[in-house]
């Protein structure tokens, strides 16, 4: 049958797949073309359905087959015949009723390149594809080609889509462009295939690297998933069902249903069916996803890797103001049903203080118990004991891979990691961590031969599923190469000795389990760290043993009451680049703020003390300006608005790590002259014009002050527009003036910049395109 692609519209998309046509005649009326937003091809008068001649396979044309889901996303190759390459190539996704299509992207026509039927698929599950897949190849040639090609990851999100064709069983391996679009398209996916008669109760988290799978070590080919499915396991209800319907979940279902409820809050597409628009009476039989940042989301354009992705259209439940009301990700009660045993292993030490807590003993084991709080769960010990522990101080137990390991240290970046070896400053000093590559790993090692500096070294992986850093010593395992390189160099400029000791723990939500309000006579109050406009603050000890910051409120700077309510919620945010808030002293007055102590102090002071070092250290500078966009993504993502943000709102802990400060609180101040776009001590300098002509605050106001922020930083805390007045500065605004490229600052930084810096907020971007944007940056210009 014909492939043509005939248009009733005036011009042709050059967008959607020339396999499809339309089948409506050209004098219809209320047909709907979008040229640019990949939008399909609707009639008002055939209920929603879009008539599709999928072409090719010998296929007949389905005239009523509903597409739920279409973008673009990467394909690992599948490989069924042996000595073929591994490469990764992008394609055009379009999920029906009936199919999960995709078509190749080269040229003006597109191309079907395969199709699963939606009958036959039996798994849809998220896996790590970065064990297993340097240098990775089905037993032949390490080589790709192709958009997309070759034998590395590219960057993206994966998840897998397993599925049964002629008797045998086969896994589609996919990268969508974030997180909030793999769980669109593993939504969309497993809401057509809920009613499937052969669904699967088990998958491999890893994948088949040619000679055992990457995540349970098993060599067999066709060995049991050694993971539990997190949603086949108890289906949906049918779309015929009631609502009175009762679904008991797993623990890993509901876990995963809410991860995707909070991560998918400021998604920019909501899946509904076709069908709802057309006909408003017709109940959509796709569950919908709430949209609360459709406006700034939609503002965003897609990433640079070509990534787009769009949902049929739908209706944003929920309306939210920019910057919109604060949340957080523990403001709704999480039930959640212990159907499982889930056991956790201690990754640091947490000494029990407040009664109700437990003990832990770092690489003990713990029985959860309760899991339904977010921060801290209750467990129990390998003596019988029972008590609330940090939920960030533990790992379950089967996902721990490499974090039990000393040696291992997660994100941390390239700078930091040099830092932190540096100031070991012993000979062989390393780290393992991961490399910006996603599922990639990198070797960090200290050697004084010829003169003190780093090595970083690729860990790679052969034809044979062996990790390597020279190809003539391989290892079953990175533990195992790890152990290897301790009694042998290698190739190495060093042997592997040590490896950094007394990191410090991360700080948990509140110093106990649902502790917010703190008896200022624990607290020890010792030197003054610095003075501010809310009052003093000193270093003080909780109960003897918890490092603090203690901020001293003067009375009358600030609505009290209003922010001890407000102190509830915000001790429950907890991000690496935030400042921890453990709590209040709110029952005599001054009030204390107690958080988290940071040991170097504010960042602005912490620049202008090192600028000789950090002047020249641009991959630092530049991981200073990636962390500050990590915290404030966070807080756009749960709704809370900065209003101060700047280097001096920041504060520097161990190992460079950069945390953002007082977020929030100047929502909470009385002050006129803080408040209002005229006073002399309101921050003009980090100010957009939107909040000096209307104090019109928002996370895009907060994306102004970011830019200006990356400038105090690439300057080495430089006071932006000089000696400017405050006139002066507005009027400059106003016309559209803009700071200056800092000397030591890359251009493609200045670019970032200069984006944050638009006039209109609805052009700006948000942080967590922010992020990505200087990751980006990061990768292009600094080797990992």
């Amino acid at each position: 049958m014909s492939k043509k692609l005939d248009l009733c519209a005036p011009a042709r998309c050059n967008i959607i797949p020339r396999e499809f046509f339309c089948c409506f005649a050209c004098h219809d009326t209320g047909n709907i073309y979008d040229n640019n937003n990949l939008s399909k091809i609707v009639n008002n008068n055939t209920n929603g359905r879009i008539s599709v001649r999928m072409g090719g396979k010998d296929e007949k044309e389905d005239s009523n087959d509903e597409i739920v889901k279409e973008g673009f996303m990467i394909k690992r190759s599948q490989n069924k015949k042996r000595f073929t390459p591994i490469n990764y190539k992008q394609r055009w996704f379009i999920i029906s009723r009936r199919y999960l299509i995709y078509y190749d992207t080269d040229g003006e026509r597109r191309k079907e390149r395969g199709r699963i039927a939606v009958e036959n698929i039996h798994v849809v599950e998220t896996v790590t594809l970065g064990i297993g897949v340097v240098g990775d190849v089905a037993t032949g040639s390490e080589t790709g080609s192709g958009s997309g090609g070759g034998s590395g990851v590219p960057p993206g999100v994966p998840f897998q889509v397993g599925y049964r064709d002629a008797g045998q069983e086969y896994t589609l391996y996919l990268l969508a462009a974030r997180d909030t679009d793999r769980a669109d398209w593993i939504d969309a996916l497993r809401t057509v295939c809920r009613e499937n008669p052969g669904l699967s109760g088990r998958y491999h988290a890893g994948i088949w690297n040619g000679k055992r799978w990457s995540c349970c070590r098993l060599s067999s080919r066709n060995a049991e998933g050694c993971d539990t499915c997190s949603f086949f396991t108890s289906k949906l209800p049918s779309k015929n069902a009631t609502s009175s319907t009762i679904v008991t979940p797993t623990i890993a279902t509901l876990t995963n249903t809410i991860e995707h409820d909070r991560r998918s809050s400021h998604a920019n597409t909501t899946i509904t069916s076709l069908s709802s628009l057309v006909s408003p009476s017709t109940t959509p039989t796709l569950a919908a996803t709430p949209t609360t940042a459709a406006a700034t989301a939609s503002a965003e354009p897609a990433n640079n890797l070509g990534f787009q992705s769009r949902s049929t259209i739908g209706t944003p439940t929920t309306q939210i103001m920019p910057g919109g009301t604060p949340g957080t990700p523990s403001s709704k009660a999480k039930e959640k049903l212990m159907l499982r045993t889930k056991t956790v292993v201690a990754l640091y030490p947490f000494r029990a203080i407040e009664g109700g807590d437990l003990s832990l003993e770092k690489g003990a084991e713990y029985e959860v118990l309760d899991d339904s709080q977010e921060h801290w769960w209750k467990v129990k010990d390998g003596h019988g004991s029972i008590g609330y522990i940090p939920s960030n101080y533990v790992k379950e137990k089967e996902l721990l891979g490499l974090q039990k390991y000393e040696w291992y240290v997660g994100d941390m970046s390239r700078q930091r990691a040099e830092s932190l070896l540096k100031q070991e400053d012993k000979e062989g000093c390393f780290v393992v961590r991961n490399s910006s590559t996603k599922g990639l790993y990198t070797l960090s090692l200290y050697t004084k031969v010829p003169h003190p500096h780093v090595k970083h070294y690729h860990i790679k992986q052969n034809s044979r599923g062996e990790f390597y850093l020279s190809e003539k010593h391989c290892c079953d395992s990175i533990p195992d190469l790890v152990n290897y390189h301790r009694h042998n160099s290698g190739g190495l400029a060093s042997r592997l000795k040590t490896s950094p000791c007394d990191r410090p723990v991360p700080p948990t939500a509140g110093l106990s389990h649902d502790k917010w309000e703190i008896d200022p006579a624990e607290l020890h109050l010792l030197e003054e760290l610095g003075s501010g406009q809310f009052g003093v603050v000193r270093r003080g000890k909780w109960r003897g043993s918890i490092d603090v910051a203690v901020k001293m409120m003067k009375e009358g700077t600030m609505s009290e009451d209003d922010f001890i309510e407000e102190a509830k919620v915000m001790t429950k945010l907890q991000h690496q680049n935030l400042v921890q808030l453990y709590g209040v002293c709110s029952k005599d007055r001054p009030i204390y703020i107690v958080t988290e102590y940071m040991r170097h102090g504010s960042l602005l002071n912490y620049l202008r003390r090192h600028e000789a070092s950090l002047a020249t250290n641009v991959g630092l500078l530049l991981d200073m300006c990636i962390q500050v966009c990590k915290g404030m993504a966070y807080l756009e993502r749960h709704n809370y608005i900065h209003r101060d943000l700047a280097a001096r709102n920041c504060l520097v802990g161990s190992e460079n790590v950069v945390k953002v400060a007082d977020f929030g609180l100047a929502r909470y101040v009385l002050d006129d002259q803080y408040t209002s776009s005229g006073g002399t001590k309101f921050p003009i300098k980090w100010a957009p014009p939107e909040v000096l002509n209307y104090t019109r605050f928002s996370s895009k106001s907060d994306v102004w002050a970011m830019g200006v922020l990356m400038w105090e930083i690439w300057t080495c805390g430089k006071m932006p527009y000089g000696r400017l007045k405050n006139t002066e500065v507005v009027e400059r605004v106003q016309r559209g003036i803009i700071l200056e490229k800092p000397k030591a600052c890359f251009k493609e930084v200045y670019e970032v910049m200069r984006k944050c810096w638009a006039h209109s907020p609805e052009i700006r971007p948000s942080f967590r395109l922010l992020k990505d944007q200087l990751v980006v940056v990061s990768q292009g210009l600094i080797n990992d």
